[in-house]
């Protein structure tokens, strides 16, 4: 494979041809139909005996599974073409996107893909100059490689297949069901959980960095190809653009719903499925249903994971100057996502009330977006709250979230990124922050981190997260009794449930105030951060989020 033959290659050809045989797959599916019904069934359901009969049952049972055994090879000859069109028009994709970028930087691509660049012209060139060329040269020479290596492989592929089949269809084997079957077998169970289309993707787990480098490389027409083949793959994609995901993620949002909606305007009964579904997904769809855009809501997850997964944004966090990601804690639900009041325990209430105040505060030329984060299976009012695994088990999930919004983002400079936890989120955020800031993660660690209502993040100092000096900041209400649950394994005054009482003078934080309204209902003094009714606690945060200053210190407990 060259450039010049990937370049001109015509993958649209190949699903026309994709396409005729699955409508003769078709063709013969219904002939065998026909054929048994009308032929073969008759025959064993008549009164037909004696030597003539013996002889002819066989021969139409024969006729029945050679039929079914040409179904079953159309419909693989299909799938194969299939799949070497789609694997063609990924490759494509990367080598046009490839071609570009070397057009943009001035490069030349040989015909056989070396990339090279034109000597300078400059007296005064930066030393290094001709080395920064030569990676990026490099860089694209790999994608081109990549590519027709890919359209080869595609290609080999299909021939061998062809050849296969073509070879069952002169010695007629391909009419033997026992041939036929063993042909879908290897289809099923050989390389289908490895689709070409998929073999070029990141693995699972992957770094977001790693993620966002396929997309770009893909180009256009391959990330068009994704969007409408295979778009179940991209909505919780870190590193994936956030209008991608939003798109994918409302359409997978309209197809859940859609059905639903209209059986409760015809008053038709919803089925168990039904009624799952509109518990789960039911507040999402009312919460962007009421949104007027201003701000714009993005839906960057979506799932029916554990007690299901959703991530909402207000403003585009790939072009905001100042990004917080919001983890709230125990007993958040999809429900708290929904629309409700803004008494501190809608969750996506606060989210939107620390995107205004944000907003407000945010310097000249700087952008805000406040991300709702609903990624792990919050525990509830039970021993659940007790026990540290919802927090350990959601912190890899909301670390890579945190390096895909830099992956993902657009300026020409990285976003400034504040975690915010709140009460049991609190203690997943400061497991994510250990994750992120460890010797050789492939986490990128946000700005700075602010800890809310916290029981407790895991670590007996600040500086045990290995954030920055001074980035490390809380809000405890002097009544919020979450904040004083005491450890269960110590006596010190400053353990809580979950480490050092981040407060404390012990621990080194930033303790910002909340206490306008400590002396109020202690249920209150918990759920009130991020409410207008918490007193400068809402505008301090949004200070720290923006890097606008004027933080309001208190001191610390103890």
């Amino acid at each position: 494979m060259d450039i010049a033959s990937l370049r001109n290659a015509r993958p649209a050809d190949l699903y026309t041809a994709a396409g005729a045989y699955d409508t003769l797959c078709k063709a013969m599916a219904q002939h065998a139909t026909d054929w048994k019904s009308g032929t073969a069934d008759r025959a064993h359901g008549s009164q037909w005996s004696g030597p003539a009969a013996d002889a002819a049952m066989p021969v139409l049972d024969g006729f029945t599974g050679k039929m079914r055994a040409a179904v079953t090879e159309l419909g693989l000859i299909g799938k194969e073409i299939r799949d070497c069109a789609d694997a063609m028009t990924l490759a494509q994709g990367r080598l046009t996107t490839a071609l570009s970028d070397a057009q943009a930087k001035g490069f030349t691509v040989s015909d056989t893909g070396a990339v090279s660049w034109p000597a300078s012209t400059n007296p005064y060139q930066a030393p290094d100059w001709e080395a920064k060329q030569k990676t990026a040269a490099d860089g694209i020479s790999k994608q081109i490689a990549k590519a027709l290596a890919d359209a080869a492989e595609a290609d080999d592929a299909l021939t061998a297949g062809l050849n296969r089949f073509a070879g069952h269809a002169k010695d007629k084997s391909g009419l033997d069901e026992k041939t036929a079957g063993a042909d879908a077998y290897m289809e099923q169970f050989g390389d289908a959980s490895n689709p070409e289309w998929r073999r070029n993707m990141p693995l699972k787990g992957a770094p977001a960095t790693e993620v966002n480098s396929w997309w770009k490389g893909l180009g256009p027409q391959g990330q068009q190809w994704f969007l409408s083949h295979h778009p179940e793959v991209l909505g919780n994609l870190d590193g994936i653009p956030a209008e991608v995901r939003d798109q994918v993620n409302r359409k997978h949002l309209e197809a859940l719903m859609g059905p639903i909606r209209a059986k409760l305007r015809l008053r038709q009964p919803l089925d168990a499925g039904d009624k799952a579904n509109l518990a789960l997904y039911g507040p999402i769809g009312e919460r962007l249903a009421a949104s007027q855009g201003d701000p714009p809501i993005y839906l960057l997850g979506l799932g029916d994971e554990g007690q299901g997964r959703a991530v909402l944004s207000y403003g585009n966090p790939d072009t905001a100057t100042d990004v917080s990601v919001y983890v709230p804690g125990i007993t958040t639900t999809m429900a708290s996502l929904g629309t409700g009041k803004n008494d501190g325990t809608n969750e996506a209430e606060n989210g939107l009330n620390l995107y205004r105040a944000a907003s407000g505060k945010a310097p000249a030329g700087h952008s805000v977006a406040s991300v709702v984060w609903l990624g792990y299976d919050s525990p509830g009012m039970d021993l659940g709250a007790a026990s540290t695994k919802a927090g350990k088990d959601g912190a890899p999930a909301y670390a890579n979230f945190l390096s895909g919004v830099r992956a993902s983002h657009e300026g020409t400079q990285p976003p400034h990124v504040t975690a915010v936890g709140h009460s049991y989120g609190s203690y997943l955020v400061g497991q994510a922050t250990r994750l992120a800031t460890q010797p050789g993660s492939h986490y990128v660690p946000p700005d700075d981190v602010v800890f809310i209502g916290s029981p407790g993040v895991g670590v007996d100092k600040a500086a045990d997260l290995r954030m920055p000096a001074g980035h490390v900041w809380v809000g405890a209400a002097d009544n919020d009794v979450v904040t004083h649950a005491p450890s269960k394994f110590s006596l010190d005054p400053d353990e809580r449930w979950y480490g050092r009482d981040p407060s404390s003078k012990h621990f080194g934080a930033n303790r910002f105030t909340v206490d306008d309204w400590s002396r109020g209902n202690p249920v209150d003094a918990h759920t009130k951060y991020l409410n207008g009714r918490g007193g400068p606690s809402l505008d301090n945060i949004a200070a720290v989020v923006t890097g606008s200053g004027g933080v309001k210190l208190q001191g610390q407990r103890g």
